[in-house]
């Protein structure tokens, strides 16, 4: 059973999941104003150019007609049926029609009509009145005065070929009649032989009675005659008595016969359908209509934008939050630095950027710094190796940042620089690179000769190693004994100890770090590192036993305003642009 705990949860969900929609929508906006730009845009070219179409309208009403019993139902059109009011409609647009209308208005001299009696069909619309026997007949066309002209030709023709269908049909059961009459007129037997079959007739009451009473008559005749001569004048009086009734019979069934033929004469004049209101021009163009098309293509195009962002959203591998971080790459999130950009890339632009008053970049780094204390929980983590999946995602920068936050603390921090291949450390310290790591490695004997190559960088408490000549074999030379030996040395005497490793892609140089240190920090760039290739690298970590301290997410850019919890960087970071005498991380 559900509980009330559980549907609290499930509707804080539903409000995160929205939250999610809203943030997604938000971040790719550009794609949503770009769709809604392009529709706007095609349905005002669309509006403004094309040639505009005048749609004139008749009303017509088609009326019902009572069916009369006293017609032969093979003779006579059946207007009560469900069916009537569908076939009706379908004769208001039957070739036939629309033929004669366009021979009539002769249409074929027209372009617009060129096409022959099929450009006329799509140009003619039937519109029934939900709950009533109204029907609109309207017709389109580029001239206002000939699409009037088209609808009223339409309603009047249908109305001209309905009296014709009742005349016909009329017509021919008149004709009947005159003929039964004159077959009557010729028989020796009177007409009640010849019109007997008539439904009128058959139908009756009066007529039916006279013909039972007939009939009992008959039967007593027939008794009488067996016992009785011709003569006698029982017989005589019954004979008297069914000349009587067989003539009143005839009489009835004239007057039946009669009143039809008055009837379909009378009927002749009538008819069932008339038109309401003609058709009128019309003084403005039925399409297009500028303003429903261009409310029409706003909606379309914030639907069809919000579908693209939504789907780009799900194709887009790249890591922007904490939550993609925790989500795809499943480590735990230490923090994001903004992108920082300096006039000259030295040791002097970033004690600046960290020890400014307004740095809100050092205060980032210094809240990675307290959650790498979290991260230990306990457990010692005097070594860290930075890292990252592949080049230029700004993980020497982390390095260096991370050790000078560390050494204000006063701790003594030591920052190797752990890339033998393409080092640079030595520029940004202005440090010499005759004699590093890659010289100890090769030639070292003593951990104690590192301390010899270690120089100060001009940060109070920073010690750097920085790579040294590059080696051919930077593989080889991390694989010795001494780099082991060196670390442990480095533990002894000093307070942290910071690795500016290599990539793990395309090399693995970093691995090679993995049995030796304590931890290591993962740099992922915003907007910019593949999530699936970031998982791939920290696979290779895992598999090489390195214990991964967390992410963090490098060069968060202003754009990050749309990424919710990034929105308070955005503000310093806009902050910094207006007053750049107060932000000592730009020019």
């Amino acid at each position: 059973m559900t509980t009330e705990t559980d549907e609290r949860r499930d509707g804080d969900e539903a409000e995160i999941d929205l939250g999610h929609y809203l943030l997604v929508l938000s971040r790719r906006r550009w794609i949503v104003v770009a769709a809604l730009v392009v529709c706007v845009l095609s349905a005002a070219l669309y509006a403004f150019t094309a040639r505009p179409v005048f749609r004139a309208e008749a009303l017509i009403l088609i009326e019902k007609e009572r069916r009369d019993p006293n017609y032969n139902e093979g003779m006579m059109v059946e207007t009560s049926a469900d069916d009537y009011y569908q076939t009706q409609y379908r004769l208001l647009k039957s070739k036939s029609l629309l033929k004669k209308v366009y021979e009539s208005l002769e249409l074929a001299k027209s372009a617009e009509f060129s096409g022959g009696v099929d450009a006329l069909d799509a140009a003619v619309t039937v519109s029934p009145v939900r709950r009533s026997r109204l029907v609109h007949v309207s017709a389109d066309s580029f001239d206002r005065a000939l699409a009037a002209k088209v609808a009223n030709a339409v309603s009047d023709a249908y109305v001209e070929q309905n009296v014709e269908s009742k005349l016909f049909i009329s017509k021919e059961i008149l004709r009947a009649l005159f003929k039964s009459e004159a077959a009557a007129e010729a028989s020796a037997e009177g007409p009640a032989l010849t019109y007997d079959s008539l439904p009128a007739v058959v139908n009756s009451p009066l007529i039916q009675n006279l013909k039972t009473e007939m009939a009992s008559l008959e039967t007593k005749e027939g008794d009488l005659s067996r016992r009785y001569t011709l003569e006698h004048p029982e017989r005589a009086r019954l004979r008297s008595q069914m000349a009587a009734l067989r003539s009143r019979i005839d009489g009835e069934t004239r007057k039946i016969v009669a009143g039809m033929k008055a009837e379909l004469s009378g009927r002749l004049l009538g008819n069932n359908v008339r038109v309401i209101d003609p058709a009128e021009i019309p003084e403005s163009p039925f399409k297009p209509r500028k303003k429903r098309t261009l409310v029409v293509a706003a909606l379309l195009g914030l639907m069809l934008g919000s579908l693209l962002a939504l789907g780009v959203d799900m194709l887009d591998q790249t890591l922007h939050t904490q939550e993609d971080v925790e989500r795809k790459l499943k480590i735990p999130f230490l923090g994001s630095v903004p992108k920082v950009v300096f006039d000259e890339d030295t040791a002097v632009s970033y004690d600046k950027m960290i020890s400014g008053p307004k740095s809100f970049s050092g205060e980032a780094l210094k809240n990675i710094r307290t959650m790498l204390g979290f991260a230990a929980a306990g457990k010692e983590m005097k070594t860290l190796l930075i890292t990252s999946t592949g080049q230029g995602e700004g993980k020497t920068f982390i390095a260096i940042s991370l050790a000078m936050v560390f050494a204000q603390l006063k701790e003594r921090v030591l920052l190797i620089e752990g890339d033998l291949r393409r080092p640079n450390l030595h520029k940004r310290f202005s440090l010499s690179r005759e004699k590093g790591l890659s010289h100890y490695l090769a030639h070292g004997k003593d951990p104690e000769e590192a301390k010899s190559l270690i120089q100060e960088s001009g940060i109070p408490h920073l010690d750097v190693l920085v790579s040294g000549h590059i080696p051919p074999n930077p593989s080889e030379l991390l694989s010795t004994p001494r780099m082991p030996a060196l670390l442990a040395w480095a533990r002894k005497h000093y307070d942290r100890v910071i690795i500016d490793g290599t990539p793990i892609f395309p090399i693995t140089d970093a691995l090679l770090w993995s049995d030796r240190i304590d931890a290591a920090a993962f740099v992922v760039k915003f907007g910019a590192t593949n999530a699936q290739l970031a998982s791939r690298a920290l696979q290779k970590l895992r598999d090489s036993r390195v214990r991964i301290a967390g992410s963090i997410v490098n060069q968060v850019t202003a754009k990050a305003n749309s990424y919710g919890d990034y929105y308070y960087y955005y503000y310093y970071y806009s902050d910094y642009i207006k007053n750049p005498d107060q932000n000592p991380e730009t020019p």
